[in-house]
């Protein structure tokens, strides 16, 4: 087992590695380490990487500083440019998120305004008793615009509740004709 860790706060780049036949967990760095420096990574490798293994079950176990590997060097940048990338990744799902939810917020007030001139429209059309045909447009265009608002605030709020008393009328009176 072999493991890369980089410690930001440092700027420390280790690698660490399980020999099941030793029983020992092995790291090295980029560059040469300070002793407060060995006891934090000494503590991630022994809880972190230590349960991992069979280190802790089985006896003789080691744990070894073994020096500085010069060939870490080359995988340090990439491991620097991981903590930034990862803030611009967190930044642009919030930014995303956030566009989203003006973007329904947007959307379902105006279908929420386009739903009430449309029922404006319809209880005129009820009032001058206009044609039914012309009247079930009037309908499924407010059903249309209550579906497009249902989707956009998260709501069902079904065509029954928006509709006027009197529109409710005019259809059972002329559902029983």
């Amino acid at each position: 087992m072999e493991e890369y860790y980089y410690f930001p706060s440092l700027d420390l780049l280790i690698k660490a590695t399980y020999s099941k036949e030793a029983n020992s967990l092995r790291y090295t760095s980029h560059r040469g380490i300070t002793q407060d420096e060995r006891q934090t990574v000494e503590r991630y490798v022994l809880t972190e990487i230590g349960p991992q293994t069979d280190y802790y079950s089985r006896s003789p176990s080691i744990l070894l500083y073994v020096g500085v590997d010069s060939s870490l060097e080359k995988e340090l940048k990439f491991y620097r440019l991981q903590g930034p990338i990862k803030e611009i990744l967190k930044k642009h799902t919030f930014i995303d998120e956030k566009v989203s939810h003006v973007i329904n917020e947007s959307l379902s007030t105006y279908y929420f305004e386009k739903l009430g001139d449309e029922l404006l429209v319809l209880r005129k059309a009820i009032a001058e008793n206009d044609e039914e045909a012309e009247i079930q447009k009037i309908l499924t265009r407010v059903n249309t615009l209550l579906s497009a608002y249902n989707q956009r605030s998260g709501k069902s709020i079904a065509l029954d509740t928006v509709l006027p008393k009197e529109v409710k009328t005019r259809l059972v009176y002329k559902s029983e004709k």
